[in-house]
């Protein structure tokens, strides 16, 4: 990530907003391509860091859940968020960062179903909350780059605000496989130990080995919370997707 952001600073005040965004495809697609030093099994350009296993468990989690909408934390370029698009569900991408959103915005011109929302995570979350515009949302939490961690703010938004939803967390540390790369906040590694979960919720990690996966190869961390969504969870786990936290 560090490249792109230091290209991003590069940028001249009066430099066009589809220039930037097409040196950025360029530099992402050319790493992923093995030209650059995040080439090879990066998965940029792709959805889910390039993660096939992540990406059927997912697909497998909106089929056993079945959600009335999607809503991810950090959009980026849309890569995830193009996966999410066109499965009949509304699309809500929230994303800080202003260069991204509006990058974000010329890839999904054509993306009627992606609401893309430049804001806070967390506050855009509680304003979702409060407006309702659906019930059961699954949500896909990635904006965790810079030095503020909202991820706890997040989950009690989420937690909170909704009775059935189900939550994919990116970049968390899988217990017990160390293929799997996660971040860190001072030092402590983003995990479920940090997270705080109420007793209510049900957790689980990948079941396939960081050896089977493709891509980035980052940890996941899956929570359910409300019957439907710890019973969807508890189906992936009847199908060897996801094993029970501990």
């Amino acid at each position: 990530m560090e490249p792109i952001k230091r290209a991003l600073r590069r940028h001249p005040a009066g430099r066009s907003l589809v220039d930037v965004w097409r040196e950025l495809r360029a530099m992402r697609d050319g790493w992923a391509r093995g030209r650059g030093p995040a080439s090879g099994s990066s998965g940029w350009g792709q959805p889910f860091n390039g993660q096939r296993v992540r990406l059927a468990t997912v697909r497998a989690l909106v089929d056993a859940f079945d959600p009335d909408a999607i809503v991810e934390t950090g959009t980026f370029l849309g890569d995830t968020t193009r996966f999410f698009s066109g499965n009949l569900l509304p699309v809500y991408s929230i994303e800080i960062k202003m260069i991204y959103h509006l990058a974000a915005k010329l890839a999904m011109l054509r993306r009627p179903d992606v609401t893309l929302i430049r804001g806070d995570s967390v506050e855009v979350l509680s304003a979702l909350a409060v407006s309702r515009p659906f019930q059961r949302p699954l949500a896909y939490l990635d904006a965790h780059w810079w030095s503020h961690l909202p991820l706890r703010g997040e989950l009690a938004q989420l937690l909170q605000g909704w009775d059935h939803v189900a939550i994919v967390i990116d970049d968390c540390r899988v217990p017990g496989d160390q293929g799997y790369g996660f971040d860190t906040y001072d030092g402590v590694p983003l995990s479920l130990d940090m997270l705080n979960l109420p007793a209510s919720a049900f957790a689980a990690f990948p079941a396939v080995p960081s050896s089977e996966e493709t891509g980035a190869r980052r940890g996941t961390l899956y929570v359910g919370n409300g019957e439907a969504a710890i019973a969807a969870l508890q189906d992936l786990v009847g199908t060897g997707l996801l094993i029970p936290a501990r």
